[in-house]
Protein backbone atom coordinates (compact mmCIF):
# COMPACT_ATOMS: atom_id res chain seq x y z
CA UNK A 1 0.00 0.00 0.00
CA UNK A 2 1.51 3.23 -0.85
CA UNK A 3 1.12 6.41 1.10
CA UNK A 4 -1.19 6.99 3.95
CA UNK A 5 -4.93 6.51 3.91
CA UNK A 6 -6.97 9.89 4.83
CA UNK A 7 -10.16 10.24 5.44
CA UNK A 8 -12.93 11.61 2.84
CA UNK A 9 -14.80 13.82 5.14
CA UNK A 10 -11.84 15.37 7.03
CA UNK A 11 -9.13 14.74 4.90
CA UNK A 12 -6.67 14.04 7.86
CA UNK A 13 -4.96 9.99 8.29
CA UNK A 14 -7.57 7.78 9.08
CA UNK A 15 -5.46 5.86 11.39
CA UNK A 16 -5.70 2.43 9.04
CA UNK A 17 -9.00 1.58 10.98
CA UNK A 18 -13.19 1.72 9.55
CA UNK A 19 -13.44 4.69 11.83
CA UNK A 20 -11.35 8.38 11.13
CA UNK A 21 -9.22 8.44 14.54
CA UNK A 22 -9.35 12.29 13.57
CA UNK A 23 -13.15 12.99 12.99
CA UNK A 24 -14.97 9.48 14.21
CA UNK A 25 -16.26 9.34 10.80
CA UNK A 26 -16.81 5.93 9.18
CA UNK A 27 -14.60 5.36 6.19
CA UNK A 28 -15.55 2.79 3.13
CA UNK A 29 -14.45 -0.28 3.46
CA UNK A 30 -11.87 -1.60 0.60
CA UNK A 31 -13.83 -4.25 -1.67
CA UNK A 32 -10.57 -6.31 -1.97
CA UNK A 33 -9.69 -5.88 1.91
CA UNK A 34 -7.95 -9.01 3.35
CA UNK A 35 -10.58 -10.63 5.74
CA UNK A 36 -7.98 -11.28 8.30
CA UNK A 37 -7.08 -7.50 8.21
CA UNK A 38 -10.76 -6.21 8.52
CA UNK A 39 -10.85 -8.28 11.86
CA UNK A 40 -6.96 -6.96 12.65
CA UNK A 41 -6.18 -10.43 13.02
CA UNK A 42 -2.41 -11.97 11.73
CA UNK A 43 -2.97 -14.14 8.70
CA UNK A 44 -2.26 -17.87 10.04
CA UNK A 45 -4.39 -21.24 9.70
CA UNK A 46 -4.38 -21.76 13.44
CA UNK A 47 -6.55 -18.45 15.03
CA UNK A 48 -7.18 -18.22 18.36
CA UNK A 49 -11.75 -18.54 18.23
CA UNK A 50 -11.64 -16.39 21.27
CA UNK A 51 -9.37 -13.70 19.43
CA UNK A 52 -11.26 -13.96 16.52
CA UNK A 53 -14.80 -13.26 18.30
CA UNK A 54 -13.57 -10.60 20.42
CA UNK A 55 -11.81 -8.99 17.39
CA UNK A 56 -15.52 -9.24 15.54
CA UNK A 57 -16.85 -7.69 18.37
CA UNK A 58 -14.92 -4.87 18.47
CA UNK A 59 -15.07 -4.06 14.79
CA UNK A 60 -18.58 -4.54 15.02
CA UNK A 61 -19.39 -1.90 17.73
CA UNK A 62 -17.32 0.42 15.78
CA UNK A 63 -19.41 0.20 12.47
CA UNK A 64 -22.83 -1.28 13.74
CA UNK A 65 -25.58 0.51 11.90
CA UNK A 66 -27.48 1.54 15.10
CA UNK A 67 -24.53 3.93 15.98
CA UNK A 68 -25.10 5.92 12.30
CA UNK A 69 -28.61 5.73 12.93
CA UNK A 70 -28.69 9.72 12.47
CA UNK A 71 -25.66 10.27 9.99
CA UNK A 72 -25.82 10.93 6.36
CA UNK A 73 -26.99 8.23 4.17
CA UNK A 74 -23.87 7.87 2.60
CA UNK A 75 -22.40 6.93 6.32
CA UNK A 76 -24.97 4.66 6.83
CA UNK A 77 -24.49 3.06 3.43
CA UNK A 78 -20.52 2.18 4.65
CA UNK A 79 -22.11 0.75 7.77
CA UNK A 80 -23.84 -1.45 6.72
CA UNK A 81 -21.18 -2.16 3.86
CA UNK A 82 -18.98 -2.50 6.86
CA UNK A 83 -21.24 -5.00 8.85
CA UNK A 84 -21.71 -7.24 5.57
CA UNK A 85 -17.83 -7.34 5.13
CA UNK A 86 -16.80 -7.93 8.60
CA UNK A 87 -19.93 -10.68 9.10
CA UNK A 88 -18.38 -12.52 6.17
CA UNK A 89 -15.03 -12.16 7.31
CA UNK A 90 -15.92 -13.82 10.88
CA UNK A 91 -17.82 -16.82 8.48
CA UNK A 92 -15.10 -17.71 6.48
CA UNK A 93 -12.62 -16.99 9.21
CA UNK A 94 -14.26 -19.10 12.03
CA UNK A 95 -14.45 -23.06 10.08
CA UNK A 96 -10.99 -23.81 9.39
CA UNK A 97 -11.66 -25.75 6.19
CA UNK A 98 -12.74 -22.43 4.76
CA UNK A 99 -10.01 -20.34 6.18
CA UNK A 100 -7.67 -23.04 4.81
CA UNK A 101 -8.89 -22.17 0.80
CA UNK A 102 -9.19 -18.33 1.48
CA UNK A 103 -5.52 -18.92 2.96
CA UNK A 104 -4.45 -21.02 -0.11
CA UNK A 105 -6.53 -18.97 -2.91
CA UNK A 106 -7.89 -15.87 -1.72
CA UNK A 107 -11.35 -17.68 -2.15
CA UNK A 108 -13.86 -18.39 0.22
CA UNK A 109 -15.63 -20.98 -2.09
CA UNK A 110 -14.66 -23.75 -3.28
CA UNK A 111 -14.26 -24.31 -7.28
CA UNK A 112 -17.13 -26.67 -8.95
CA UNK A 113 -13.81 -28.07 -11.22
CA UNK A 114 -12.00 -29.00 -8.02
CA UNK A 115 -8.18 -30.22 -7.62
CA UNK A 116 -7.62 -33.44 -8.50
CA UNK A 117 -7.63 -36.35 -5.82
CA UNK A 118 -6.36 -39.20 -7.43
CA UNK A 119 -7.69 -42.52 -8.48
CA UNK A 120 -6.36 -44.50 -4.99
CA UNK A 121 -8.49 -42.18 -2.83
CA UNK A 122 -11.54 -42.12 -5.02
CA UNK A 123 -10.92 -46.19 -4.98
CA UNK A 124 -10.66 -45.87 -1.26
CA UNK A 125 -13.66 -43.64 -1.10
CA UNK A 126 -15.90 -46.12 -3.14
CA UNK A 127 -14.72 -49.00 -1.15
CA UNK A 128 -15.66 -47.09 2.29
CA UNK A 129 -18.78 -46.28 0.32
CA UNK A 130 -19.74 -49.38 -0.02
CA UNK A 131 -19.32 -51.06 3.19
CA UNK A 132 -20.79 -48.02 4.35
CA UNK A 133 -24.06 -49.20 2.77
CA UNK A 134 -24.01 -52.65 4.55
CA UNK A 135 -22.94 -51.06 8.23
CA UNK A 136 -22.49 -47.47 8.82
CA UNK A 137 -20.99 -47.57 12.05
CA UNK A 138 -18.44 -50.36 10.83
CA UNK A 139 -17.06 -46.95 8.36
CA UNK A 140 -18.07 -44.33 10.48
CA UNK A 141 -14.51 -44.87 13.31
CA UNK A 142 -12.60 -45.77 9.91
CA UNK A 143 -13.63 -42.47 8.19
CA UNK A 144 -13.30 -40.10 11.26
CA UNK A 145 -9.58 -41.60 11.83
CA UNK A 146 -8.52 -41.01 8.32
CA UNK A 147 -10.36 -37.80 8.03
CA UNK A 148 -8.43 -36.65 11.38
CA UNK A 149 -5.50 -37.54 9.71
CA UNK A 150 -5.83 -35.68 6.87
CA UNK A 151 -6.33 -32.81 8.73
CA UNK A 152 -3.46 -32.99 10.50
CA UNK A 153 -1.82 -33.29 7.71
CA UNK A 154 -3.71 -29.69 6.33
CA UNK A 155 -1.99 -28.33 9.93
CA UNK A 156 1.17 -29.61 8.78
CA UNK A 157 1.44 -27.90 5.50
CA UNK A 158 0.32 -24.61 7.15
CA UNK A 159 2.84 -24.72 9.55
CA UNK A 160 5.61 -25.30 7.53
CA UNK A 161 3.85 -22.42 5.16
CA UNK A 162 4.24 -19.98 7.83
CA UNK A 163 7.60 -21.05 9.20
CA UNK A 164 8.90 -20.12 5.73
CA UNK A 165 9.48 -23.61 4.71
CA UNK A 166 6.57 -24.71 2.18
CA UNK A 167 3.71 -23.99 -0.55
CA UNK A 168 -0.29 -24.36 -0.04
CA UNK A 169 0.26 -26.18 -3.78
CA UNK A 170 -1.45 -29.01 -1.72
CA UNK A 171 -3.99 -27.48 0.32
CA UNK A 172 -7.21 -27.55 -2.00
CA UNK A 173 -6.54 -31.55 -2.57
CA UNK A 174 -6.22 -32.03 1.15
CA UNK A 175 -9.75 -30.15 1.31
CA UNK A 176 -11.38 -32.04 -1.35
CA UNK A 177 -10.20 -35.33 0.46
CA UNK A 178 -11.84 -33.97 3.76
CA UNK A 179 -14.97 -32.85 2.23
CA UNK A 180 -15.09 -36.40 0.70
CA UNK A 181 -14.25 -37.87 3.87
CA UNK A 182 -17.19 -35.03 5.87
CA UNK A 183 -19.95 -36.62 3.29
CA UNK A 184 -19.18 -40.02 4.06
CA UNK A 185 -19.61 -39.16 7.77
CA UNK A 186 -23.02 -37.33 7.64
CA UNK A 187 -25.81 -39.77 8.50
CA UNK A 188 -28.50 -41.17 5.97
Amino acid sequence: MSGTVTCWKCHEATGGGPVCVSCGTIQPPSPDADLFALLGLKRSFRIDPAELDARFRDVSRLVHPDRFAKASAVERRMSLQWTAAVNAARRVLKDPLTRALYLATGRATVDESGPKVGADFLEEMFELNERAAESRSDVRAEAEARRASEFRELETIFDAHEAGRGTLDEVEERLARIRYLDNLLVPH
